[in-house]
């Protein structure tokens, strides 16, 4: 089969230059000027197409890596149309125009019901796409920034529209083993920058060990600047190939390497503090659990003589006590304990897999007593044993031996550790996980033994280790535990939000049958919320050829925490005088406008500086609703110091704030000068609407979000969408679940990471952020994909 037959040639060249045309069209408006990221964007893109040309299968590693982390909007201040768009037009205009070439054999082919359920998943996305966005507002300068828009529909509907152009290049190019050679690595590259990013955030913000600040990480997703759960949906679809990574490394450096992605994941995974997140991770391990249970049929035990079901029961009790101990022993000895302990039982159970020389236990045992009562000593009077290794073991037995000694002084360490750090209490569950690897030790006298040690092993114990050990610690933090204390009234006030949301969709059966229309749910809450609120607004507006940003304040009651704040990135110096200028012109009650220059990333503030502007009453005698310049000095204390990656980014914010009565505060000709004269501010005057400008709502985020996938399908897309979302979620997950069944890891991975993703989406919209909403729907694409059979040979007539 040809590729022609999913795209004919024909029709392959004009779409490749109409892409092209788009591209070169949306890089003409691209503002790639005010900061490095922008100029980096700019070389990315030429070193992309250079590598298309080259080797055109390579979109399958680069699409997943960058469609994470190629996130400029918080510099540029696009969001509706993102750099991801400009490298997937890029990615269609070389594919297509490959595929309007010679014909080539196809790599996968889709089943029958594959294409009907596609077919109408697309009919669907297209019915609420134009709901959404007719009839055709005009083309103002709020168009394409504000979620209030009619054109939010074309943002939320691109993730669909990308994934339908990409797939005559999926049937072109995705066969299993390109799969494994460019989508897994791609996947893996762009969680370990994500890992990376959200390491990054943690240390420069709230600390990397601090774990009691509320502080909650968004790393590179700037679609979280009105909250919702982009990294939780990225973390629950990545997470489990590091697992699958570790799993299949064929060398100790891939190994290592595996668990080293895993441990920096995890962290990222559990620093979120969502609770969503935690349920998604516990569905991913318990399929893939449940999956190793099963036995594929045909396949052959490889001891007959013992059950297997009474091994996997005996090594998870030992994994329960193990897990319950470590974390009495935290609860006691702090991380300290918990480190000595899970050092003592990852040893017993290296130990455990070697045949011990039983006779010389006792002897081993006391020499260690011995040596261990001796450095303790020396360490009482402040000296330090120099402990050098010399000499080699000549025989096993002796190597066992020492050993065993090594076992028991990280047994007296452990006892030690706790006495110190928590006093006697601690040495109860330092016995009990002293006792726990003793019978670890056990382990060789059993036939057959419950483990062996190999890497598969090894692997697994890693992995478990570096689990818990992060884990523990986060689940017995003062937030993650006022987190889980909170859960009950949250959901109350989850399910309150739900049925709002439905109370706000029309009851029109074309409404029903059809949804309000993609991305229509902001602008339904803000005009028809049933409380009244008016949540806060940013907005351009021009009178005759002056631009000007117009800041609405909230009409809440509730007060703090609902402001929008209007961003932008500064490169401000540390103890610097700087001059703040901008005219600003008020209408209604009088209203308050919050400046200051704040470390942020994204979401929560530090650090604040802020700007002594007070607004003056109108003159008496001057007409009201005139400008009123201003002019205010400051200093910018400690704001811009640190070494380059430690340095905090530095935003100016503009928020317009009142009385429970919503106020409307308009702001020009915004200015911030050094005292060389340099201008720090790009755009201040809004010639160019929204470019370099963000916002953020930093704590009130239900006016933006439904909250809950299903239902976002069903408000948006009606039961069309719903229905027919759900028949290609059934589809792919049984077809993932059959090869998980014959022994294919890689399906059972695919199969975890959409269990995740749609736990994760139990309590929060995922799809409405397209590049999230993408990659679900390329990994959907994946699991659908059958390989093309071989050609028949037509047999020779006698």
């Amino acid at each position: 089969m040809a590729v022609h037959a999913a795209m004919p040639g024909l029709a392959a060249r004009p779409l490749a230059l109409l892409a092209g045309a788009a591209c070169m069209l949306a890089l003409r408006h691209y503002p790639l000027g005010h900061g490095w990221p922008g100029l980096l964007f700019a070389a990315l893109l030429p070193a992309y197409f250079l590598l298309l040309c080259w080797r055109p299968a390579c979109w399958l590693f680069c699409v997943p890596a960058l469609l994470p982390v190629l996130d400029l909007a918080p510099w540029t201040g696009w969001f509706f149309l993102e750099e991801i768009d400009v490298l997937l037009l890029l990615t269609v205009a070389c594919g297509y125009w490959r595929l309007g070439g010679p014909a080539h054999p196809a790599a996968a082919r889709l089943s029958p019901a594959a294409r009907a359920s596609l077919l109408l998943c697309s009919l669907a996305w297209l019915a609420a796409l134009l709901r959404g966005v007719l009839p055709l507002a005009p083309f103002d300068l709020n168009a394409w920034d504000n979620y209030l828009s009619p054109y939010n529909s074309l943002r939320l509907g691109k993730a669909w529209a990308w994934s339908m152009l990409l797939l005559p290049l999926l049937l072109r190019d995705a066969s299993a083993s390109a799969l494994r050679r460019y989508a897994l690595p791609g996947m893996l590259a762009g969680l370990a920058m994500v890992s990376l990013f959200a390491l990054w955030e943690r240390t420069v913000f709230p600390g990397l060990s601090n774990l009691s600040s509320d502080y909650r990480i968004t790393a590179p997703f700037s679609a979280m600047h009105t909250g919702g759960a982009a990294l939780d949906g990225y973390l629950a679809l990545s997470l489990p190939f590091a697992a699958l990574w570790l799993a299949r490394a064929s060398s100790r450096w891939q190994a290592v390497l595996a668990m080293l992605l895993l441990a920096l994941a995890l962290h990222a995974a559990f620093t979120t503090f969502s609770r969503g997140l935690y349920a998604a991770l516990a569905a991913a391990m318990l399929l893939g659990f449940w999956q190793t249970l099963r036995t594929a049929p045909g396949a052959a035990r490889r001891v007959p003589s013992q059950s297997p079901r009474r091994g996997v029961l005996l090594r998870l009790l030992l994994a329960g006590l193990g897990t319950v101990l470590l974390v009495y022993m935290f609860s006691l000895a702090g991380y300290r304990g918990l480190l000595a302990a899970v050092v003592l039982l990852a040893a017993s159970f290296v130990l455990a897999a070697r045949p011990l020389p039983w006779r010389l236990a006792p002897a081993s045992v006391l020499c260690a007593l011995c040596l261990q009562g001796l450095l303790a000593a020396m360490l009482l009077v402040g000296a330090l044993w120099p402990g050098s290794a010399g000499g080699k073991a000549g025989k096993e037995p002796a190597r066992l031996g020492l050993a065993i000694m090594a076992w028991t002084m990280l047994a007296c360490n452990l006892a030690w550790i706790g006495w110190h750090w928590a006093g006697p209490p601690a040495l109860l569950p330092a016995g009990l996980v002293v006792l726990l690897a003793m019978l670890m030790l056990c382990n060789g006298r059993l036939r057959p033994p419950l483990w062996r040690l190999d890497r598969a092993s090894l692997s697994i114990v890693g992995a478990a280790g570096i689990l818990l050990l992060l884990a523990i610690p986060v689940s017995a933090s003062y937030y993650a535990t006022e987190r889980f204390a909170t859960t009950a009234f949250d959901m109350q006030g989850r399910l309150r939000h739900w049925r709002q949301a439905l109370a706000m969709q029309p009851s029109d059966w074309g409404d029903r049958l059809f949804g309000m229309g993609s991305g229509s749910f902001p602008a339904t809450y803000y005009w028809h919320n049933p409380q009244r609120e008016v949540p806060a607004s940013i907005a351009y507006a021009e009178d005759g050829e002056n631009r000007y940003v117009r800041l609405a304040s909230p009409g809440y009651s509730a007060g703090y925490g609902e402001l929008l704040r209007l961003l932008q990135r500064l490169p401000v110096q540390p103890a610097t005088h700087y001059t703040l200028a901008l005219d600003v012109r008020r209408t209604g009650p009088m209203p308050v406008l919050l400046v200051r220059l704040c470390q942020r990333q994204l979401l929560y503030a530090q650090g604040c500086v802020n700007v002594p502007l007070r607004l003056r009453p109108v003159p008496p005698g001057t007409q009201p609703g005139g400008w009123q310049h201003y002019e205010v000095p400051f200093d910018s204390a400690w704001l811009g110091a640190g070494a380059w990656l430690m340095r905090p980014p530095v935003q100016l914010e503009l928020a317009a704030s009142g009385t429970a009565t919503s106020s409307v505060l308009e702001v020009d000709n915004l200015s911030l000068r050094a005292p060389g004269g340099e201008e720090l501010i790009a755009n201040g005057s809004f010639t160019q609407a929204n470019n370099y400008w963000f916002f953020s709502s930093d704590h009130h985020h239900l006016p933006w979000h439904i909250k809950s996938m299903a239902l976002h399908l069903l408000i948006e897309t009606g039961w069309c969408g719903a229905l027919s979302t759900l028949a290609l979620l059934v589809l792919a997950g049984r077809r993932l679940l059959r090869q998980a069944a014959r022994g294919d890891a890689g399906a059972l991975a695919c199969a975890a990471a959409l269990l995740g993703f749609l736990v994760v989406g139990l309590f929060d919209s995922l799809l409405d952020v397209p590049r999230i909403a993408l990659l679900c729907y390329l990994m959907l694409l994946c699991a659908l994909l059958q390989p093309v059979p071989p050609p028949q040979v037509e047999s020779a007539p006698p």
